[in-house]
């Protein structure tokens, strides 16, 4: 995967925010890095650096994570917000890093996400 240095540098926040919780790891889905608990995805990063496929090729430098479903309208009604190629029919919305994001958001996106995919004795 060839990522430019400010994908680099997302990528490692992300990473940080991801592994610190318990049970992640890291795998890849079609040159992408992505975050998972056993085999449950939560969160996966695109880059401008990524692999050309055509259903990510409008992504961008984005995070594309499992919105929590009390969350979702919220978030819809957010313009920074959009259904994600990687099933957004199934509440998987991205966002895009077009400027510097909130990384405290980003984090609490990230942790609903894992609450989704982690074991109940994980979350408690």
């Amino acid at each position: 995967m060839a990522l430019d240095a400010d994908d680099r540098k997302v990528l490692e926040r992300i990473r940080r925010i991801c592994l610190a919780l318990p049970g992640v790891d890291e795998g890849e889905l079609q040159g992408r890095p992505l975050f998972r608990v056993g085999r449950r995805r939560f969160a996966i990063f695109n880059g401008i650096g990524s692999p050309p496929r055509s259903r990510w090729r409008t992504s961008g430098r984005s995070l594309h994570f499992l919105a929590e479903p009390s969350e979702r309208e919220a978030l819809w009604s957010d313009s920074r917000f959009i259904a994600s190629p990687h099933h957004g029919d199934r509440g998987w919305l991205s966002i895009r890093f077009e400027e510097v994001p909130d990384w405290r958001e980003v984090a609490e996106l990230l942790d609903a996400a894992y609450r989704q995919v982690a074991p109940p004795s994980a979350v408690d």
